[in-house]
């Protein structure tokens, strides 16, 4: 599953301050962090550039623990708030500003969080988007490119979501494509295993599951190069493999696993192909109802993946399962026209893939993989693209019977 924020899919926070093109690059994060291993206390140092010039408020999200905030720059103002169970901080901005510095420290996380994706001690600093330890454009559609200087005290490898420099305490990451976080973990030591096209980054004492997770991503490397990545191939990967037992996410080229010594190998493959497959499939707006491309393409990709590997029965043993997880469910649509409402997890990742295999079976595979190849390339990202493309591919009928299908609400 690709996550950007588990607690971001909970609530639902303010409008975006100004209307940009999704996933268009709204500001540049100049930053300082410094964090505490061993008491969890960080303290950040911001430049924020708004690269179009802006006027009027700015509200960002902070974690409630972050405190001692100050505020710089082309601003008349500030105040804090409350926003669900995060910190509101709302600037006023001159006209046109075009520059603000913010400042904050405190202890992230006073309480574990219970997926221990975000962790600040001796083993390791872990942190993404779902801490909110970095300000967060409320409307979660600013979009920044970054460089930011992380400092532990020590003499910590670090692997991100970008460019990693390692400093003799931590490391300089420059995030130089936009996103909406910077995600990094930094530990005394991994265990490293260099391969073609990736690296492993293990903070486990032991190799179990190591040579099988190779085999995999050999496998879905050149298993989805081969089908999408004539223009854009995957980049080099970065995999890191932690000790927890849940819980793992992608940012693109950074991907986080579980302890996968137990995993099996259908899922290995599942698993690993469907966080590649988001290189490609991943342009429409995660925070409306068009995220089902983003998810359920790169599902059934992955799943398309372990059936290549692992034979039919497999395929179909996962597709029942998920027929199974579906059954009975108050479900939405998946897509209707006039729909903005994001879709749920079971929509998103269980009754649309399961949608497209029956348009696979309805198509044939030939076709099928003519349309999710064109998918993938051209680079779709809403529905109605997404249909005329499939009438372009398969007619008339096939698109009218396709829109129907989404319309279906459940599996």
């Amino acid at each position: 599953m690709r996550v950007l924020g588990l607690l971001l899919l909970t609530y639902v926070l303010t409008a975006p301050s100004q209307a940009t093109p999704f996933d268009a690059p709204v500001y540049h994060y100049q930053g300082a962090l410094k964090v505490d291993p061993d008491t969890g206390h960080i303290a950040a140092d911001w430049q924020i550039d708004l690269l179009a010039g802006q006027s009027g408020a700015l509200t960002f999200v902070l974690a409630p623990s972050l405190g001692n905030i100050a505020v710089s720059g082309d601003v008349t103002g500030f105040e804090t708030g409350e926003q669900g169970p995060f910190q509101s901080l709302t600037i006023q901005l001159e006209d046109d500003a075009r520059q603000i510095g913010i400042r904050y420290d405190g202890v992230l996380l006073p309480e574990p969080m219970d997926n221990d994706i975000n962790a600040i001690s001796p083993e390791r600093v872990e942190l993404t988007i779902d801490s909110f330890w970095l300000p967060v454009d409320a409307g979660f559609r600013g979009f920044f490119t970054a460089d930011l200087t992380v400092d532990v005290g020590a003499a910590w490898r670090a692997v991100a979501n970008g460019e990693v420099t390692q400093l003799p305490t931590g490391a300089r990451i420059i995030n130089s494509g936009p996103s909406l976080d910077i995600a990094f973990t930094l530990a005394p030591d991994f265990r490293v295993s260099g391969q073609e096209g990736y690296t492993l980054f293990d903070l486990r004492d032991h190799d179990e599951g190591r040579d099988r997770l190779i085999v995999a991503a050999d496998f879905c490397l050149d298993y989805l190069n081969a089908r999408f990545g004539a223009r854009d191939p995957l980049p080099q990967i970065s995999f890191v493999i932690h000790r927890r037992s849940e819980s793992a996410y992608n940012r693109r080229a950074y991907i986080t696993l579980t302890d996968i010594s137990d995993t099996p190998d259908d899922r290995l493959t599942q698993f690993v192909c469907h966080e590649l497959a988001h290189h490609w499939s991943a342009g429409a707006d995660f925070m409306t109802v068009e995220n089902w491309l983003n998810e359920s393409f790169a599902e059934y990709t992955g799943v398309m993946a372990l059936r290549e590997r692992h034979g039919e029965a497999a395929f179909l043993d996962r597709m029942n399962g998920f027929r199974d997880q579906v059954a009975g469910q108050d479900l939405p649509p998946v897509w209707v026209p006039g729909a903005t409402e994001r879709r749920p997890y079971l929509v998103n990742y269980r009754a649309e893939p399961i949608a497209l295999w029956h348009l696979e079976t309805c198509l044939g595979r030939p076709a099928f993989e003519a349309f999710l190849v064109r998918y993938m390339v051209d680079g779709i990202d809403t529905t109605p693209d997404l249909l005329a493309m499939l009438e372009e591919v398969a007619g008339t009928e096939a698109r009218d019977w396709f829109e129907g299908r989404l319309a279906v609400s459940d599996g």
